[in-house]
């Protein structure tokens, strides 16, 4: 009912009246009402005309499905929205061993114990940010799950790109950047025996309309509003993120690191530049001479070409964070 009453508003070019929208629906106008009021109590903006009906002038900004299908159809997505959770990957994992379909996403507003690469913690900023995490239950074998994360990367770069316009480049092995700046942070964890994957769960950080970060994180962080000067539709740009990642991961779950690997390639922030690499026991600088089809990065250190995999390092940039 609330989710017919909003889909009417939003796409209305003028008021609506009370009693239109009450036959439409089969409800009292009682009813409508009902559901204004919660729209109005969780951010929304509706006017209310004795004569002429309601208008909306603007939908909350939440990031629930009411909200996010308005702009682009989600076909098949079991979409889950919290507004806060401890972790977007701990509720996808613990969804995934009950069952929880393929083509799962959880979005929560907020995050009290948000996770980054290598057991990271991350600062959440409520309303600010797009912090999701898709399920998937792909049939291969658990070698071939890292470069699920190429995909899922390509996913983020195709949204931002298409709803905002900004140019954004692959860090390897889960960062986008833009112009030296982290701008979404990918995690890929999976759940697997020694030959068949359960579940694999890809968490995703976007900063979106954040103006500033923690001095921690200031000279290293970037927001789609820092980068464009003006405040960006989170709905809008959370559907266009659901869709393209599960466009690519689908691709290469079916089609294989064929169909996604050159794009890669083509979007690397690194490929050629000098970069540092950081392992448990030993720092390196080298160039970046390409990816294997497996996910590892291929870097030449002195005359010796070596391969490393994302869960042994980190990498760096000479000078800046890329």
């Amino acid at each position: 009912m609330r989710k017919s009453i909003i889909d009417i508003l939003f796409h209305a070019e003028d008021f609506v009246s009370g009693e239109e929208l009450s036959e439409q629906l089969g409800v009292s106008r009682a009813a409508v009402w009902k559901h204004i009021k919660e729209i109005r109590a969780e951010g929304g903006e509706i006017e209310a005309h004795t004569r002429r009906g309601y208008r909306l002038t603007k939908l909350p900004d939440l990031l629930k499905p009411e909200y996010v299908s308005l702009y682009e159809e989600m076909p098949g997505v079991n979409y889950v929205w919290m507004d806060e959770i401890d972790s977007t990957n701990e509720e996808a994992k613990r969804a995934g061993r009950d069952g929880a379909p393929a083509k799962s996403v959880f979005i929560a507003e907020h995050q009290g114990r948000a996770k980054g690469r290598l057991g990271r913690g991350w600062d959440s900023q409520r309303g600010t940010s797009i912090e999701m995490t898709v399920l998937l239950r792909p049939q291969f074998t658990p070698e071939k799950a890292p470069a699920i994360t190429f995909a899922a990367a390509l996913g983020l770069l195709r949204a931002v790109r298409r709803v905002c316009g900004v140019q954004a480049l692959i860090k390897w092995p889960n960062d986008i950047v833009y112009e030296g700046k982290k701008l979404c942070g990918i995690l890929t964890e999976m759940s697997s025996d020694i030959d068949h994957v359960e579940y694999i769960v890809c968490g995703m950080g976007l900063n979106v309309n954040q103006q500033d970060f923690p001095d921690e994180v200031r000279k290293r962080a970037v927001s789609l509003r820092m980068a464009t000067g003006k405040e960006l539709n989170r709905q809008q740009l959370c559907a266009a993120l659901t869709n393209d990642v599960f466009a690519y991961c689908e691709r290469y779950i079916n089609e294989g690191i064929g169909s996604v690997f050159d794009e890669y390639c083509e979007n690397s922030a690194i490929i050629g530049k000098e970069i540092r690499i950081v392992c448990a026991n030993e720092t390196l600088n080298g160039v970046c001479e390409g990816f294997c089809e497996d996910g590892a990065v291929i870097v030449r250190v002195g005359q010796e070409t070596r391969i490393f995999r994302a869960g042994e390092v980190s990498v760096r940039g000479m000078a800046d964070y890329i």
